[in-house]
């Protein structure tokens, strides 16, 4: 797993948003025409897309506007914890523009906030980006690239069909086809590795003949800046009772459940941003990632919010020492009152929003802990 630091993020972003604006074969447009088609499977039954919708277009296009204009965050390892520990019991909500930390946004994760959820040839999603869409928010979730000795291969033999003529490709991968060859498994395993090799490779360019028949294959094969678009899932400002699917490029593998619980952390990360157990400062690129950032687009900025908590702990209002007083109760012992979710009226809505209440050591502390003392270590 690559590990990222809240410095990198700038530049991240930068080439990221370098990638959506190239018209070329290298660029957005071409890596989603390529690879997820202007009608991939599923998307026409979501109510952001209509039939005649060219997705790819769309969604590349979306992404050039955004990502140069998108506010910069970097969830530390802490405050990851911390929102994927409170997704689990995160109640329905309905969800508000005002929640969003901003407009639009891109955040990156110290480390992944749901640990395998990302699909085929990917790690785990550890970058968030969102803005503006038909029905709510788009959010797109990236990882970084996989480099497994297996998607290596793959990479390889799709960066060496970019360099052949696309009819010549095409036409290969259409002979491919139609030699009909079984799906290689280990029930029917080549007698020779020459032979496994070679039904490997017709196996791909049969996979591939699809996409070669709508677009070139991209140059790089993976996108240059180093990260997969994983997924768009539209949310809704509506209550929160799981998403649409949305648009993968690789939907039979990730489970529902999975996707949900990344879903979840992504709008537990959000509400627990609001709040003031969070501690948030500016990190500014170092001056050679500014010089490079400049060089791609000079209006490009490069401070980043860095996301934590705070140090110290305080016991909630509601569980006050005068209010005890007030109750004429008399505790003989105090406890730890785990973490949860409260809902809190807020008038200017007429609703509720939930607030996270952290754990805390409630009753007299005069009075001796039920359980013993707690031991809590952070590593960093």
């Amino acid at each position: 797993m690559i590990e990222i630091s809240a410095k990198e993020v700038p530049e991240i972003r930068a080439r990221m948003a370098d990638w959506a604006r190239d018209p070329g074969l290298d660029g957005a447009g071409n890596w989603f025409r390529f690879f997820l088609g202007p009608h991939p499977p599923g998307a026409s039954d979501s109510y952001v897309f209509d039939r005649v919708d060219d997705v790819a277009a769309t969604i590349a296009g979306t992404l050039a506007v955004q990502l140069p204009a998108s506010e910069l965050f970097y969830v530390s390892s802490a405050m990851t914890e911390l929102a994927r520990h409170a997704a689990s019991s995160l109640p329905d909500y309905r969800l508000h523009p005002e929640d969003l930390p901003s407009p639009v946004g891109f955040m990156v994760y110290a480390q992944p906030p749901v640990p395998g959820t990302a699909s085929g040839p990917h790690d785990d999603v550890c970058i968030v980006s969102w803005g503006p869409g038909r029905g709510g928010v788009w959010v797109h979730t990236w990882a970084p690239t996989s480099m497994s000795p297996a998607q290596r291969g793959v990479v390889q033999i799709g960066r060496n069909l970019a360099k052949a003529d696309h009819h010549d490709a095409l036409q290969r991968a259409r002979a491919a086809a139609a030699r009909n060859l079984p799906t290689p498994s280990p029930d029917n395993k080549s007698a020779t590795s020459e032979e496994a090799a070679d039904l490997w490779g017709a196996h791909l360019l049969t996979t591939w003949l699809p996409n070669l028949e709508r677009a070139q294959i991209p140059p790089s094969f993976c996108p240059p800046h180093g990260f997969e678009w994983c997924a768009l899932t539209p949310m809704e400002f509506m209550e929160m009772e799981g998403w649409p699917d949305g648009v993968s490029d690789n939907q039979s593998s990730v489970a529902a459940e999975s996707k949900i619980a990344l879903q979840r952390t992504i709008v537990a990360t959000w509400l627990l941003m609001g709040q003031t157990l969070v501690h948030s400062e500016r990190v500014h690129a170092p001056r050679a990632a500014r010089r490079r950032i400049e060089s791609l687009d000079p209006a490009m900025g490069t401070a980043v919010r860095y996301i934590d908590l705070r140090r110290s702990r305080t016991e909630p209002s509601d569980h006050s020492t005068d209010d005890r007083e007030k109750s004429g109760r008399e505790y003989h012992h105090s406890w730890i009152v785990s973490g949860h979710w409260r809902n809190q009226y807020y008038p200017n809505r007429n609703e509720n929003r939930p607030i996270w209440i952290d754990w805390h050591r409630a009753g007299p502390d005069d009075k001796p802990l039920i359980g013993g003392e707690r031991v809590n270590v952070l590593r960093r």
